[in-house]
Order: C-alpha cells, then sequence, then structure tokens
C-alpha cells in the first residue's frame, strides 16, 4: 500500500518544481499553474518555510536549481518525514493539493518511475478517459528494468462524455 504522506509529497514535488512537469512531455505545467497559481505558490510558501525552520531549506533550491532523480527524492523524503513530524503541515498540504487537484486539468498516470531489478513481464494495458476530454495520459514514464522486459499490447482510449 502506497502512504499517503508519500503521495501528497509526490504531488507537491510536481506542482513546485515545474521543470519536473517539462519532463513529462506535455503541458501539464502551464495548464496548472494557470488555474492554480495562488495555491501553488501558497504550497511553495508553506514547504519553504517547513523547510527553512527544520534547516533543510537549501533541498528545496538544489532541487528547483538541478531537478535530478536523486534531487527530487532526497527533497520528497525530507517533504514525508516533515508530515510526519507535523500533523498540521501535512493537514495544510494535504489542503492545498486538494485544492490544486480539483482547479487542474485530470492527469492519468499509470506504471511512472517504475524500478524492477529483475525481469518484467506485463500483459496488455488499456489506459480509458471517459468524460474527461481535457484529461492528460501518460504511461510509462521513467522505467528501470534490470533484466529483459516483456510488455503486452497498450492502448490508450478516450471514450468522450458519457
Amino acid at each position: 500500500m502506497i502512504d499517503p504522506l508519500s503521495v501528497v509529497a509526490g504531488t507537491v514535488i510536481t506542482v513546485i518544481l515545474p521543470k519536473v512537469l517539462e519532463k513529462v512531455g506535455e503541458n501539464i505545467g502551464e495548464a496548472v499553474w494557470e488555474k492554480s497559481a495562488e495555491a501553488i505558490q501558497t504550497v511553495h510558501q508553506t514547504v519553504q518555510g517547513q523547510l527553512q525552520v527544520a534547516g533543510t531549506g537549501g533541498l528545496l533550491t538544489r532541487a528547483e536549481a538541478n531537478p535530478t532523480q536523486a534531487n527530487v527524492q532526497v527533497l520528497e523524503a525530507e517533504l514525508v518525514s516533515q508530515m510526519e513530524e507535523d500533523r498540521e503541515f501535512a493537514a495544510r498540504l494535504t489542503e492545498l493539493v486538494n485544492q490544486i487537484q480539483s482547479q487542474s486539468p485530470a492527469v492519468q498516470v499509470i506504471l511512472d518511475k517504475l524500478r524492477i531489478t529483475g525481469k518484467l513481464d506485463l500483459g496488455n494495458i488499456t489506459q480509458i478517459k471517459e468524460g474527461q476530454t481535457s484529461a492528460k495520459q501518460l504511461l510509462g514514464r521513467d522505467w528501470q528494468v534490470g533484466s529483459d522486459a516483456k510488455v503486452g499490447d497498450i492502448t490508450q482510449e478516450n471514450r468522450g462524455d458519457k
């Protein structure tokens, strides 16, 4: 089971580090920013303030300047740690993330940041977008497979409004 704080931290990273969004290859970041600029700025200020108080503000600065996978992972881990220690901070970030998500275009992500040390054997995968014509579909970014990879048919469908 995925830790809810990790989900919030991952979402926070995505909205406060625009260069991470650029790597998606979509204009999701621009759409999110246009619709949620104030909430995103509040998230950034909240995170920055919390990290500065904890003495780890440099992690955000480093990730913003150089959003490598390692820098982003360290920042995300620190956010999770801060949320575990400060439930008020966790609640505030969760509230802001929910606000941003309600204002933003839907994004469906399947098999993102997949890490397999051995072989990978996946069957057929179908990603369906129903009634969300503005939703973005992302499938299979940033995979690291230690051996052979076998993937069945992959399809993305837009079924329009129902």
